[in-house]
């Protein structure tokens, strides 16, 4: 080695550390952001430990432990962490595809460097093709969760944390990105550079080095045909490549001593961008668990709505939590940059019912109903969401009526049923026509009756059955199918613009707006909207207690037998009493009739739904569908 080459092989050595250092770097861009100072040494540190294992052991095993360190030291997800690899290391073989395949002439062996280019490039274009399928494909996300079945729940949900984590990087054009671009090109400068510098030191020619550092990512310098290629260049290349390993090993404790910490801080803050797409990650959810909960619904393709609104309407906000209500639509509380949010989000048909109530709420927004005020909407691809304000000091009415005291209970009811009268009798336009009432009829009550019959038939096996000791027979239900009947029921035929879903949940006690309480969520598709309607769906809640019963409902069936558990409070009791005063005093006692009609057409719509949720909550609305329809027969007819 002449007087020049030591300092050539110093010179190639330092870098090949800058190289490094560039790829920590670049590696930090495939994570969420982060506000952790320390990101870059983590991964640098855990880079380096890698390298030097992948130099000594085969088969690539210093990969999972970087990984490892590298979890450790920024507190991550390992799932996470081994993904930005992956993808880290897709990128790579691209690039090295290109650029074995652009200087094969040049190599040791040319056919093999031609084989390895098209090995490398079939591998990245899998690895690629892969990623955009498990984005596209329920089919295959459920297949890889069932075959993650086979371990325990825990190591489930890392396998796809792990495959949603790297096709979301992938499939989400962070790898096309500018900052991931440039720090590409100038880390594969430097590691030319490193590689050409090495050879003039060494006299090794350039293609014995690039086949020996890159041409074998399953063997080592120390093992395997990466040791054959190696020997060439003895212990000067073990020196090349162990020797940026105990630098990086030194910036660690080097960077917290103070002075060199300040010199260090911009260097450490370059790039701590952190990865960006439209696609769902880990730091959209202020919790484990609700990132958990949202891969556990989108591998199983099962709550379409988590893993619909952890993909679409998550771009701009973080979740804090998820609202689980009785519709389709999901809600959840986000921070939007810095401003707590209550976000509504529904796909396919409740998207359009979505925005249908978006567009009444903005509509009614000055009209004698206190509501909520809708910030903003947007539609994307089959869904809609949109924002309403987090009210502060707001609480549930279904939560204050259990901790307010009877008299401000009732104050409030009262309020609010004079602000619904109060929109009714702004909006009048006449009666509804023959054909609206009919409608009426067919769908929420023919239609739903016959459907809710017949699952209750096949599930019952019988066709009486016994319901918390008293003998049903499904004969009584043969009335729902007399449309004559039916149309005999209603007889007030009123028509106005009614809110549609007037339960307690939907109300939100708020002492410091004007009316100290306002109404979110309405239905404003009732085909025929009847005033009583409004009317029916408070007595909806406060008849069985719904919002309980749709909390926790369940009912037990032993053959023909049902028990179905009734746990009214007492004061849902008094508002109920309240209720059925106010509407004998508001109108007639066959208005009152007829309000527990329309509930149990509202059961009849209600038990549908519950039936495509899950046959268990379905047949416990069954029940109280049997049980509404046995006490209206019973007192009014």
């Amino acid at each position: 080695m002449s007087g020049a080459q030591p300092f050539l092989l110093v010179g190639s050595i330092l870098l090949l550390l800058a190289a490094h250092a560039a790829r920590a770097l670049r590696w930090g861009f495939l994570f969420p952001r982060s506000r952790r100072r320390n990101d870059r040494v983590g991964l640098l540190i855990g880079l380096g430990i890698g390298y030097a294992i992948n130099a000594l052991v085969p088969l690539r095993l210093g990969e999972l432990v970087r990984g490892v360190v590298a979890a450790r030291l920024r507190q991550a997800r390992l799932a996470e962490v081994m993904a930005t690899i992956a993808a880290e290391r897709l990128a790579d073989l691209f690039i090295l595809a290109l650029f074995i395949g652009a200087t094969w002439r040049s190599a040791a062996d040319p056919v093999f460097a031609l084989q390895t280019a098209g090995l490398f490039a079939t591998a990245a274009g899998a690895c690629a093709g892969g990623a955009a399928i498990v984005r596209r494909s329920s089919r295959a996300r459920r297949a890889i969760w069932q075959l993650a079945g086979m371990f325990n729940p825990r190591i489930r949900v890392g396998v796809a944390d792990f495959v949603w984590s790297a096709s979301e990087i992938v499939a989400g054009g962070t790898l096309l990105r500018w900052r991931f671009t440039a720090a590409t090109v100038g880390m594969w400068g430097l590691y030319a550079a490193a590689y050409h510098l090495f050879s003039e030191a060494t006299g090794i020619t350039l293609g014995a080095v690039l086949e020996a550092v890159l041409q074998h990512p399953l063997s080592s310098l120390a093992f395997g045909q990466g040791a054959v290629a190696a020997q060439e260049a003895g212990l000067q290349l073990q020196l090349f490549v162990l020797a940026p390993v105990l630098l990086i090993l030194l910036i660690n404790p080097l960077t917290r001593a103070r002075p060199l910490a300040r010199t260090a801080e911009p260097l450490l803050r370059i790039g701590t961008s952190g990865r960006s797409s439209h696609l769902a990650r880990s730091d959209r959810f202020t919790d484990a668990a609700g990132y958990e909960d949202f891969l556990d619904a989108l591998f199983s393709d099962g709550r379409r709505d988590v893993s619909g609104f952890g993909i679409r309407a998550t771009d701009d906000c973080i979740v804090h939590h998820f609202y689980h209500g009785g519709s389709d639509a999901l809600t959840a509380l986000v921070d939007a940059q810095g401003t707590f949010l209550i976000r509504k989000f529904a796909m396919g048909e409740a998207a359009a019912k979505l925005e249908q109530q978006a567009t009444w709420l903005r509509s009614h927004a000055n009209s004698s109903l206190p509501l909520v005020e809708v910030l903003s909407g947007r539609t994307s691809a089959g869904a809609y969401s949109y924002d309403m304000p987090l009210v502060e000091g707001a609480t549930r009415f279904q939560d204050s009526i259990h901790s307010a005291s009877g008299a401000q209970n009732r104050t409030q009811l009262l309020h609010l049923l004079g602000r619904i009268d109060c929109l009714h009798n702004d909006t009048r336009r006449g009666d509804a026509s023959e054909a609206a009432v009919n409608g009426y009829v067919d769908t929420k009550i023919v239609a739903n009756a016959e459907a809710i019959a017949r699952f209750a038939r096949q599930a019952i096996g019988a066709p009486a059955f016994s319901l918390n000791g008293e003998v049903y027979d499904f004969d009584e239900w043969r009335c729902l199918a007399d449309r004559s009947w039916l149309a005999g029921q209603i007889r007030n035929r009123a028509a106005a613009s009614i809110h549609g879903d007037l339960t307690v949940e939907n109300v939100i006690v708020a002492p410091d707006r004007p009316h100290g309480l306002y109404v979110i969520d309405p239905n404003p598709e009732n085909i025929f909207d009847s005033p009583l309607i409004d009317w029916a769906k408070m007595m909806q809640s406060l008849h069985l207690g719904y919002e309980e019963l749709n909390r926790s409902i369940s009912c037990s069936r032993v053959g023909e037998i049902l028990q179905l558990p009734l746990a009214r409070t007492e004061a849902y009791a008094e508002l109920h009493r309240t209720l059925e005063s106010e509407i004998e005093a508001r109108f007639s006692q066959d208005s009152l009739r007829e309000v527990y009609f329309h509930e149990l057409v509202n059961y009849l719509r209600l038990t549908t739904y519950k039936i495509r949720q899950s046959p268990e909550r379905g047949l416990a609305f069954f029940a109280c569908t049997a049980l509404l329809l046995r006490r209206y027969r019973e007192r009014f007819t």
